[in-house]
């Protein structure tokens, strides 16, 4: 799970690995965050030291990849692809 937060709203601090854009942590590898948008910057929720539990979706991407067995989230706009 991600979310987007406006470049210009979007601030970071500590170490990062980066690849073609994508932030990487520099211990273990796993991928943070993504600034190839123009307009957003892509965090994933779960590399968040505190996260912040009063986000609620607004969309739902790639919903053509939803396992059967996962409802969609209720108000939140659903598109097939990105």
């Amino acid at each position: 799970m991600y979310a987007w937060w406006p470049v210009d709203a979007f601030e970071m601090s500590g170490n990062i690995s980066s690849y073609d854009r994508r932030g990487f942590c520099p211990r273990c590898g796993s991928r943070v965050l993504d600034t190839t948008g123009r307009m957003h910057v892509e965090v994933r929720l779960g590399s968040l030291d505190d996260a912040p539990f009063e986000l609620k979706p607004e969309q739902e991407v790639w919903v053509k990849r939803r396992e059967s067995w996962i409802p969609p989230v209720e108000g939140a706009e659903q598109h097939y692809e990105e």
